[in-house]
């Protein structure tokens, strides 16, 4: 499990555009909250900054106590083993079987295959899709395309599972069925956060929502507003 802790963290890009302004806020171990706000808002920062796709221009992100943002070469590689994301477009490799897909992550790390097998169809059946490993991804729904992007995330068992708008493409049963995915992996134990622009969705869950506005914390909390940090000037 992970516990996840934002402090005073600023993205400011190279235009003067602040992605995230002064956002402090904390996960505990093995929980699960939403990101939501407008397009634009920060929630794709907020997940690639602890990814560390990108660094933070002030503050720093702890994981267990360790600071990721200093993190390279070896480090960094092993705290991304211990990640799972998500995203809207679950880039699925249209030449690769659903097994071959779901199970890429693990190749990279050198496991061997009798144990690749075992956990691929632990995962698949996590997901209700076991019957279909062979299949490529051109033969699946869009839901079942999603569900593949899930398995292949969880396969390698993270202790932090990130999603960015993974029901965006998705009809309002679909999006519900993925939610619920979502809270099983946590109720197993991992710290899950995902950001979603389904308001409706994600209010009906009854779950801790973060809530961003120009980068800012407008809300945290189930039914929690707040008041947003004073914004400098770009050029301050």
């Amino acid at each position: 499990m992970a516990q996840i802790e934002f402090h005073g963290v600023t993205k400011r890009f190279d235009s003067g555009q602040e992605a995230l302004v002064n956002v402090d806020v904390s996960f505990a171990e093995g929980s699960m909250a939403f990101l939501t706000g407008h397009s634009g808002a920060g929630k794709s920062t907020f997940l690639k900054l602890l990814l560390c796709l990108d660094q933070p221009s002030r503050g720093q992100i702890l994981v267990n106590g360790v600071n990721v943002t200093r993190m390279n070469g070896r480090r960094l590689a092993h705290y991304r083993q211990h990640l799972g994301a998500v995203f809207q477009d679950h880039h699925l490799l249209g030449h690769r079987s659903v097994f071959d897909n779901v199970s890429l992550p693990l190749r990279i790390t050198g496991m061997k295959e009798k144990d690749i097998a075992r956990r691929v169809r632990a995962a698949l059946s996590r997901v209700g899709l076991l019957e279909k490993e062979r299949l490529y991804p051109r033969y699946l729904s869009t839901g079942e395309q999603q569900r593949v992007g899930i398995a292949r995330a969880v396969v390698n068992r993270p202790k932090i599972l990130l999603a960015d708008e993974p029901t965006g493409n998705l009809d309002p049963e679909l999006s519900r069925d993925i939610m619920k995915l979502f809270e099983q992996f946590n109720q197993v134990g991992t710290t899950v956060i995902v950001a979603s622009h389904d308001r409706d969705l994600i209010e009906s869950m009854g779950l801790r929502i973060i809530e961003l506005d120009q980068g800012a914390v407008i809300r945290d909390g189930v039914n929690t507003r707040l008041d947003p940090p004073v914004r400098e000037d770009a050029d301050g």
